[in-house]
C-alpha cells in the first residue's frame, strides 16, 4: 500500500505536464520539489521557513525551482496561476521539530493557494496527526468544510487507523 504522500503525489499527477507551475508550499527535504520536476514541471514556487533547511535543499535543485524562504502564507505574491500545490504539514524529519508549521498561517496559506489554482487545477494536503498536527488539521478541515461543492470538489483520504498521516486532495471546478 502507498503512503499517504505517494497517493497524493498519484492525485497531483494528471495536472502535471511540461507546461505546469507548481506550488510546494512546504519544501523540507524537497522530495515534492523533486517529484514535481520529475513529472517536467516548468516552474515549482518553493517555500521553507528554516533557513538552514532552504539552504541545504535548494542546492539540489535547478533554475525551474524559484525558492522562497518565509512563510507559505505569502503565496498571493506569485503572480501566475498554478496547475498543482502540496502541502506536508508539521516539522521536517531530521531537523528541529519545535519549528513547524501552524494552523493559522496554514489555513491562511491553503486559502490563498486556492485562489492560485487554474480551473482543474489540484491541490493535495498532507496531514501528520501528532497532538500540534491534529489541531492544525482540524483548523484547516473547518475552514474546507465552508468551500461551495459547486467551485471545489474535495476528497478526504484516510487510514483506518486513527493516528497515521492521511491526505485531502482538493480540485478547482470553476
Amino acid at each position: 500500500m502507498r503512503s499517504a504522500v505517494e497517493q497524493s503525489h498519484a492525485f497531483l499527477r494528471p495536472v502535471l505536464h511540461a507546461q505546469a507551475v507548481c506550488i510546494d508550499a512546504t519544501l523540507g527535504t524537497g522530495r515534492d520539489t523533486a517529484f514535481f520536476l520529475a513529472c517536467g514541471a516548468r516552474k515549482v514556487y518553493a517555500y521553507e521557513i528554516q533557513e538552514d533547511v532552504f539552504q541545504m535543499t535548494m542546492r539540489q535543485f535547478d533554475q525551474r525551482v524559484i525558492g522562497r524562504c518565509h512563510s507559505h502564507e505569502y503565496i498571493d505574491e506569485i503572480e501566475e496561476p498554478v496547475d498543482a500545490v502540496i502541502f506536508n504539514f508539521g516539522y521536517c524529519p531530521g531537523h528541529d521539530p519545535a519549528i513547524m508549521t501552524q494552523p493559522e498561517t496554514s489555513r491562511i496559506a491553503v486559502r490563498k493557494a486556492a485562489d492560485k489554482l487554474r480551473l482543474k487545477g489540484r491541490m493535495a494536503l498532507v496531514f501528520y496527526p501528532h497532538p500540534q498536527g491534529k489541531t492544525e488539521a482540524e483548523t484547516i478541515e473547518t475552514m474546507l468544510h465552508t468551500w461551495p461543492l459547486d467551485q471545489f470538489q474535495i476528497v478526504k483520504v484516510r487510514s483506518f487507523h486513527p493516528d497515521a498521516p492521511y491526505w485531502i486532495g482538493i480540485e478547482k471546478r470553476r
